[in-house]
């Protein structure tokens, strides 16, 4: 009995530590998935194989690849990369896709060593030149770790040192068209406006080996790199972090919202207005008429609302054509159809606003033509009034006596063209910034236009703010020009003219530009169908 007992008792204590110890590895599994970094893509420790450690990754595909020993010198713990039969390299290919558009923020890390050092190697790529990828190129009589950046070419690191292991981490950010390099302790940075990939990764490509690839779908901190490296990064430390240059986009995206609510009432201000039958449907069910009052019923997502009209009839409108189409209840109507034609001014597809641009430009050939006519006119003006106003009889007789220093510079009588010259100035420059980086363009008459400069890190970035600076002063200059010749009140009114003109100089000059352009291009195709017809033509048959 009693050593029944005891054998009951024993198993119960067993029973009991199993159970702890179990409890106890469930709560640190627990712990341990609760501290996985979550964005970790992938991490292909490379021992000799392509297989991805993370449970939900997909592994890859080696050829020609041997285990060799890391760099703790652990056998079989890394990838021996070797030429195989013609010179093919032994590579691995891994079905991951690391495009900016399945990835807008990315960090990639491995250790490498390299036993040629004479020649470019690509060790980690994903494309072509303008994709995420890790080469070697030749700066300064040495190979170099490079990052690729895309349209900015390359990011160098430091030079290729053959047989020893060095680390290596990319963090690609293209949103704000960032990326940075960072080889063993040292950060490298700049600019990355990056394309799509393939669907794929190709490591291999060189002589060496290859260890720990990890892929992570954000961009790391420094520390959190210090970590994966296992030692302190030290050197350029303070061109690692990336300034949020990209939510000016997100701003612009919100701002081409139509902000119509719930309850805003509107009234048609053309003569048809279209109702649909569903939100992005092109069926009509319904037609609005020129004065009909709207009601928003209620916002369908997308920026599209079911509405109605005093008759009860509900269909569905975008928040765009409702805007482009009528205006709130309490505005004007004139002044709500003014702002819709200057905002759809250029829309070059439109063969009524090339006949405006003409006008635009007789307009302005007459203003510069009798630009003494129109001063005078303006001073003749201004002197009335001012007399009138304030002068005495002997005043009257004499006129306004002008500031010495106005009357010593203005009015401007060359170049012709000065009273159009800040719209010329502005409408040189929105071509010209297109041409050069429209993407930074964009930026600059964002967020990047002020006084005082701030975050310039690109040459356009000075260029655009000096430009911006002489067109200022230009505008300051007519400004004064008009108050010496008319005087305050006529002044004004004559600067308002001037305002007036350059808008239209802007319009003129861009559309003279795609003109230009259009010419040019009938011009080549012509001359190309001619060669076509006569190359045609000159040939001969010979019957037999």
């Amino acid at each position: 009995m009693r050593n029944a007992f005891s054998i009951l008792r024993k198993s119960v204590m067993r029973l009991a530590i199993i159970s702890a110890w179990l409890v106890f590895s469930i709560f640190i599994s627990a712990a341990a998935t609760s501290s996985v970094d979550t964005s970790l893509i992938a991490h292909f420790p490379l021992n000799g194989n392509a297989k991805n450690s993370v449970t939900s990754g997909v592994s890859g595909k080696s050829t020609r690849v041997k285990a060799t020993a890391d760099r703790h010198g652990t056998p079989k713990s890394a990838s021996l990369f070797k030429p195989g039969p013609g010179m093919e390299f032994s590579m691995m290919e891994f079905p991951l896709d690391i495009s900016p558009k399945k990835y807008p923020e990315i960090t990639i890390t491995f250790w490498i060593k390299a036993e040629e050092t004479f020649k470019s190697l690509a060790p980690l790529q994903s494309g072509n030149d303008e994709s995420r990828r890790i080469i070697t190129r030749t700066r300064d009589g040495a190979q170099r770790w490079c990052a690729s950046a895309g349209k900015d070419g390359n990011i160098y690191g430091t030079a290729v040192l053959k047989d020893q292991w060095t680390f290596i981490a990319v963090v690609y950010d293209s949103p704000n068209e960032q990326a940075r390099l960072i080889v063993n302790n040292e950060v490298f940075a700049g600019r990355a406006r990056m394309g799509n990939s393939n669907p794929g990764i190709l490591a291999g490509s060189f002589s060496g080996a290859m260890d720990e690839l990890m892929i992570f779908g954000r961009a790391l901190s420094l520390e959190e790199i210090e970590s994966i490296y296992g030692s302190q990064i030290d050197k350029n430390t303070e061109e690692f972090p990336i300034k949020d240059r990209s939510s000016y986009r997100q701003k612009r995206e919100a701002s081409k919202l139509s902000g119509i609510k719930q309850g805003d009432q509107y009234i048609v201000g053309y003569k048809e207005l279209m109702i649909r039958d569903s939100i992005r449907s092109l069926n009509t069910i319904y037609i609005f008429r020129e004065g009909d009052t709207i009601s928003v019923i209620s916002e369908m997502g997308k920026d599209w609302f079911l509405v109605t009209n005093p008759k009860g009839e509900q269909g569905y409108v975008s928040g765009k054509t409702l805007k482009a189409n009528a205006y709130r209840t309490g505005d004007f109507k004139p002044l709500f159809r003014l702002l819709n034609w200057i905002s759809q001014l250029f829309m070059m597809n439109r063969f009524a606003n090339w006949i405006v641009a003409a006008i635009f430009l007789a307009i302005i050939y007459f203003a510069v033509k009798y630009r003494v006519k129109l001063n005078n006119w303006f001073a003749r003006i201004g002197k009335q009034s001012e007399t009138e106003a304030f002068a005495s009889k002997a005043q009257k007789k004499s006129g306004i006596k002008r500031p010495p220093i106005l009357q010593k510079y203005f009015p401007v009588q060359y170049p012709k063209w000065w009273m159009i010259a800040p719209g010329l100035l502005f409408g040189l420059l929105i071509i010209a910034g297109s041409f050069w980086d429209s993407s930074e363009l964009e930026w600059y008459f964002s967020e990047g236009a002020k006084i005082v400069p701030q975050d310039f890190t690109l040459p356009i970035h000075w260029v655009l703010w000096a430009v911006s600076l002489v067109i200022i002063l230009l505008i300051i200059a007519l400004a004064l020009e008009s108050l010496s010749i008319a005087g305050p009140l006529a002044g004004l009114l004559r600067f308002a003219m001037l305002a007036v003109l350059n808008v239209m100089a802007i319009v003129v000059f861009l559309y003279l530009l795609a003109g230009i352009i259009l010419i040019i291009l009938g011009i080549i195709l012509l001359i190309f169908a001619l060669s076509m017809l006569f190359s045609g033509g000159s040939r001969r048959r010979y019957d037999y």
